[in-house]
């Protein structure tokens, strides 16, 4: 039997970090998970999977692909994947690796094409696999599942702290009484009337904003910031953040992109990285659900300001 390469690490090379969107004391299920799947196809037999007898005899030398047994008492051949999921099931080498994506939320069509499977592959391998977690893992299934299939949107701990920090960020900007002139470097400045945060400076009269510099500089409607930026977290797509907060569509995608830019300069990376899981399974939610005869509402027209030509406000 040819051996298999080495076993998966997260993090290295273009392997992604499976652990960062889990609980921290669900990571040593799914390195577990990792390695079962990784040593499943070399294992050792013990019971006989068709009448759990232990008289089995190994048969050396065949060339074969897996190790080869015979039950004495029942007469039938075995090899070591004939009581799992995985009996029917080839390219074994990629087994842990296709887990590691998805543990680490990869959408169907990104692992299908790292991994050069079809789709029909990946249905059939994600089967499996949800099958094995679910007996060797029961607390991790139940938790990935749920983040999955969206049924439980809260995040782990580590991040759910990450999200709160952007919020508090975004209000602490909003709501900041005072100021520093970048000028003249003095604190005696005033904000001026209006949600923005502007601010006038006294010995200087220079008029400042303090999100200058930051991926929000130029952003309108600050009223609506704190639900879009919560909506981005839990992965809502463009149509939804437009349905939600009445923007357009470039809009939406813009100021998107802007509080992405916000929270990778934060430096909440661990954030980044569930946020792409939730946006990838909030697309399938909704191809699904249209697909069962479901409607998704339209947006209104764009409260964005819109000018004469492009580029242009009024």
């Amino acid at each position: 039997m040819s051996q298999l390469p080495a076993l998966p690490v997260p993090g290295h090379g273009d392997m992604p970090d499976y652990e960062v969107c889990l609980p921290m004391h669900l990571r040593a299920d799914a390195n577990r998970l990792i390695r079962y799947l990784h040593r499943l196809p070399s294992r050792r037999l013990r019971f006989c999977p068709w009448c759990s007898n232990t008289n089995l005899t190994c048969r050396a030398g065949l060339a074969r692909r897996l190790p080869h047994y015979y039950c004495a008492s029942c007469r039938r051949s075995c090899n070591s994947l004939s009581d799992t999921p995985f009996a029917k099931l080839h390219r074994m080498e990629l087994w842990s690796t296709f887990a590691l994506y998805l543990l680490a939320g990869w959408s169907s069509v990104q692992i299908a094409s790292r991994l050069g499977v079809n789709h029909k592959v990946y249905f059939s391998w994600g089967k499996a696999i949800r099958k094995v977690m679910a007996e060797e893992c029961p607390e991790l299934h139940q938790w990935w599942a749920a983040r999955h299939y969206r049924e439980n949107l809260q995040a782990p701990e580590h991040i759910a702290v990450q999200q709160q920090a952007v919020m508090v960020w975004i209000e602490t900007m909003l709501n900041a009484p005072h100021a520093i002139c970048p000028t003249c470097r003095g604190n005696r400045t005033y904000r001026i009337k209006g949600i923005r945060p502007k601010f006038k400076c006294d010995p200087c009269v220079t008029c400042f904003s303090i999100l200058s510099g930051t991926p929000l500089e130029g952003m309108i409607r600050p009223d609506l910031w704190l639900d879009f930026v919560k909506g981005v977290m839990d992965g809502q797509s463009i149509p939804d953040l437009k349905r939600s907060s009445g923007l357009g569509m470039g809009a939406s995608t813009r100021w998107r992109g802007q509080f992405l830019l916000l929270i990778e300069a934060l430096g909440h990376a661990e954030l980044l990285g569930w946020i792409t899981w939730m946006r990838s399974r909030r697309n399938n939610e909704a191809v699904s659900f249209v697909r069962r005869g479901g409607y998704l509402d339209k947006a209104q027209r764009s409260i964005y300001p819109q000018g004469k030509r492009k580029g242009g406000f009024v």
